[in-house]
């Protein structure tokens, strides 16, 4: 990245990590510049200003938001101060990268989660270089039998520092740092044990914490050490697996094979300064150009939360703790000044363009390239398509043609009801008909899968979780970044993730949603455990029973906007992206006409109240049932 397109970033917070930590780490990239900073202590401020008066400083965040826009901000307060901070950035649409933890409950978790702007938390071990290298060296252990993790050492905070004022022990400090590489490693576990050391008066901060951990699915045991009252310091992991062990120690990685003999030594230097600036670097990437997923985005940290919430509620109890999975909070149902350049953070961390254009069944040749080559113009950056639609290679030609890059544009496609048995070899012709080298999400259209050679009848032998299956398998070869799938009701949702092979929630299930159609029940079920939704045909296909309904007329004639636009907005304020088809450019440039404006709570409520009920695109052409009554 060129020094003309450094990421502009606001500090909050000049205590002794937001200086010494974040500043003066910042001060030396030349990708990041602390264009801005704040901190509510007058005398703080003054010393900072004296060191560098080309910075800005601000005594509130308010006034640094009156008279900043920072591409996205750094919060360094003390963690009691976090919600309120992240609030007042998030009302003013500025991304945050947290300081841990990740959140103080998972009631505040799902606040974060709902708020309309991306949050990353910080836990930048995960950048350094020798936990990234330790990482990429599982794969030679074989099956994992067991971990041991260590982080101590000696310290004795001040009195009067924010540790010993806000009852911050050692595991909260130090050991989420730890427990979260290892749920980074492998996973949520399943059970955690945990004991403190009770070398203090009652309810004071711990200064050491031992920790069970038990991964019920792949039957790794393991234990975590946390201290503060070490004789030296420590920090490593020792792993052992069915094909030898590694141990990393410090900043040395070591192998050894099942006889104890070393196999290979790799010393790598790890400096804070370089995680620093490249956990910030993802960040404004992810943030500004949409690039993703990023590792520590608030949507990925349910796990470490939920491990978090378990170890603390065994260290209370003294009891075997179960870790149960944690949703995400549904996003908040509010517009934002430019509905049509927002973006939803789906449960990989990926940020999805919120309105994007659908492509199904072009009536003439060449009607795709021309509405998606408009579309772009006009500002969309999401293309939704279908192998089944025949009209993928327009839709590159279109992109390419656009002159934007790949990654500022995201394209949906979808394995159709015959391919569900040939997962991969769909990915490929996909890929070769957009013309492009990978898929931004990627959808199984239908929960029904029908014989190639008879699309009456249902495929023998085959069911939609053997299709999900493979559909994991794609991702990790890196050509498709998300899967979901598409006319998933709650039965079906439920069948797929209980399922043992399900090893990924849905990001994304796309379904028919419109006033007339809504499934309260089903967009609900979704938002609790962390599905996003995409309403397709949001326009409903002009049914009379909406259209002509009193309510819509009424709100055309009061906010003087089209029918159209007030379902896309209504979709939009309900929390799901919509993907309206035209091939029109005059109505295409109309459809995203929703900057700066958006319907009151009782214009969306009179929607919400309609009773008439019909669905565009019923499930009784299909060989099985993929909608009933409880999605309603």
């Amino acid at each position: 990245m060129g020094s003309e397109s450094r990421y502009q970033v606001a500090l909050v917070g000049l205590g002794a990590r937001g200086y010494q930590t974040w500043f003066e780490c910042l001060r030396q990239s030349s990708s990041i510049a602390v264009s801005a900073v704040c901190d509510s202590k007058p005398a703080t401020l003054e010393a900072f200003a004296a060191r560098h008066p080309s910075v800005p400083a601000y005594l509130s965040l308010e006034a640094l938001l009156q008279a900043q826009r920072p591409d996205f901000a750094i919060v360094s307060v003390p963690n009691r101060l976090h919600p309120g901070c992240i609030a007042q950035l998030a009302a003013a649409g500025v991304p945050v990268l947290k300081e841990k933890p990740v959140a103080e409950s998972v009631a505040d978790f799902q606040q974060l989660c709902r708020y309309n702007v991306p949050i990353g938390v910080v836990f930048q071990r995960r950048w350094q270089a020798r936990y990234t290298h330790l990482k990429s060296f599982l794969p030679q252990l074989g099956r994992i039998l067991s971990v041991r993790a260590t982080l101590a050492g000696k310290y004795d905070p001040p009195l009067d520092g924010w540790r010993v004022m806000d009852n911050v022990g050692t595991f909260e400090d130090l050991g989420v740092h730890m427990l979260d590489i290892l749920v980074w490693l492998l996973g949520r576990p399943s059970s955690v044990l945990g004991h403190q050391a009770e070398d203090g008066p009652p309810h004071a901060r711990d200064r050491e914490s031992h920790v069970s951990l038990r991964w019920d699915a792949s039957g790794i045991v393991g234990h975590l050490h946390v201290s503060e009252v070490a004789t030296r310091k420590e920090e490593g992991i020792v792993l052992r697996g069915t094909a030898g062990s590694l141990h990393l120690d410090g900043h040395d990685i070591i192998h050894r094979d099942t006889r104890g003999r070393q196999t290979f030594h790799l010393a790598v230097e790890s400096y804070k300064e370089d995680a620093i600036q490249a956990m910030c670097q993802d960040f404004g990437d992810y943030v500004v150009r949409g690039s993703g997923p990023f590792s520590t985005s608030i949507a990925r940290m349910g796990d470490t939360l939920a491990a978090v919430e378990a170890v603390n509620a065994s260290f209370a109890s003294h009891q075997l703790q179960p870790v149960q999975p944690v949703p995400p909070g549904a996003k908040m149902n509010s517009h934002h000044d430019d509905m049509a350049r927002h973006r939803f953070l789906l449960n990989t961390g990926c940020l999805m363009p919120a309105v994007g254009l659908g492509t199904r069944k072009p009536k003439k040749p060449r009607q795709t390239y021309d509405a998606v080559k408009a579309a772009l113009s006009v500002g969309y950056r999401h293309i939704d398509s279908a192998s089944r639609y025949n009209n993928e290679d327009q839709v590159g030609e279109a992109v390419r043609d656009s002159g934007l890059p790949r990654e500022a544009v995201w394209i949906t496609t979808k394995i159709d009801n015959a391919c569900h048995h040939r997962v991969a070899e769909s990915v490929d012709r996909s890929l070769a008909a957009l013309g492009l080298d990978y898929i931004d999400l990627l959808l199984m259209h239908w929960p029904i899968a029908v014989s190639p050679e008879d699309p009456s009848t249902a495929m023998p032998g085959w069911d939609f979780t053997q299709t999900w299956e493979e559909m994991q398998r794609v991702v990790a070869s890196g050509r498709v970044r998300n899967i979901g799938v598409s006319n998933f009701g709650i039965r079906n949702l439920e069948k797929l993730l209980s399922h043992p092979a399900c090893h990924v929630t849905p990001a994304v299930n796309q379904i028919e949603l419109h006033p007339c159609c809504p499934s309260d029940r089903l967009v609900n079920f979704c938002r609790q455990r962390g599905i996003h939704c995409t309403a397709y045909s949001p326009l409903a296909f002009g049914l009379p029973q909406l259209h002509q309904s009193p309510a819509l007329v009424e709100l055309c004639k009061r906010t003087s906007k089209t029918p159209q636009q007030i379902l896309i907005m209504w979709g939009l304020q309900r929390g799901t992206s919509v993907i309206p088809k035209s091939v029109t450019p005059e109505r295409i440039a109309t459809n995203f006409d929703l900057t700066g404006w958006a319907l009151t709570p009782d214009e969306h409520r009179l929607l919400s109240q309609l009773d008439a009920r019909c669905r565009v695109y019923p499930d009784d052409w299909l060989p099985g049932q993929a909608f009933w009554e409880e999605d309603n």
